[in-house]
């Protein structure tokens, strides 16, 4: 009985070092990942791509980038009635 005891007294950091062993594990994976998405500047891209086309829809009305969507701006387009009334007779 008494060796039975003894093994588990020895036993008794390991739960504490596993534990650390894995946060190391944890924040060296957390630390690739937020350098890969710096990098790879994925937030940068996840905001600016559809940006450019809601942009334009603000802009111009139409979903294309503002800069090529500008020839489709509703202040370009020809008028289709005439806004004058009949001459006075």
């Amino acid at each position: 009985m008494i060796s039975r005891l003894k093994l588990l007294a020895n036993q008794s950091g390991q739960q504490v070092t596993e534990a650390i062993l894995i946060m190391v594990v944890f924040m060296a994976f957390t630390v690739a990942v937020a350098q890969f998405f710096k990098g790879q500047e994925v937030l940068k891209r996840l905001v600016t791509g559809p940006w450019t086309n809601l942009a334009g829809m603000l802009q111009n009305g139409v979903w294309q980038p503002a800069n090529r969507g500008a020839v489709s701006h509703p202040n370009g387009h020809s008028r289709h009635i005439s806004i004058q009334g009949e001459s006075a007779r």
